[in-house]
């Protein structure tokens, strides 16, 4: 192999050893590359549109999906997730006031733990019952969405927690000396 490489070298030593290159066939190189192409260029800028036309879509498409994700999360449209400040203004601000009630009077009461009282236990035990049913008929609303009887029952269940709460605090005020008084005289 490198005896046929030798005589070629030799053959066309002439050629080969100039000390400046023939631009003229390097233009008609280039000329030639560059008609190939134009005529490879209308099929490929077609192909070069569609591809970037392909990706401004996508771009688009994932800007309307996050854009739709971030405005979900944000604003928790989710049924699955209502509660009355979704429902109404006035129906948050009435939820809002009993909440408001209901902390100020257990925080009167102090904590449910150090009470020894049987009737105070049963008390309690009527505020976890009511605690319940409030659980259940919210899960309702998320379900069924808006409902005139369940919004009322919501109201009720404050209502009554608020009732049950100021009776044990009532029994919690109440000196143990005239219960006592009042079972030995009756």
């Amino acid at each position: 192999m490198s005896t046929d490489l030798e005589k070629y070298l030799k053959k066309n030593r002439s050629k080969l050893d100039v000390e400046w290159p023939d631009d003229s066939s390097i233009w008609e190189g280039v000329k030639q590359k560059l008609k190939t192409a134009r005529t490879g260029t209308r099929k490929s800028n077609r192909r070069m549109i569609l591809v970037r036309a392909r990706n401004i879509a996508a771009i688009i498409l994932i800007a309307l999906l996050a854009g739709y994700v971030i405005n979900d999360l944000i604003h928790d449209n989710n049924p699955g997730k209502r509660s009355l400040a979704v429902i109404d203004s006035g129906l948050a601000k009435k939820e809002r006031e009993y909440k408001r009630l209901i902390k100020y009077k257990k925080e009167e009461i102090g904590a449910f733990d150090e009470i020894d009282n049987l009737i105070i236990n049963e008390l309690i035990e009527e505020l976890n019952t009511l605690d319940t049913i409030y659980n259940t008929v919210m899960n309702d609303l998320r379900e069924n969405g808006y409902n005139e009887k369940i919004v009322n029952t919501v109201f009720d269940t404050y209502e009554k927690k608020i009732r049950i709460l100021e009776l044990i605090i009532l029994e919690t005020n109440k000196p143990e000396n005239d219960e006592n008084k009042k079972s030995t005289y009756l």
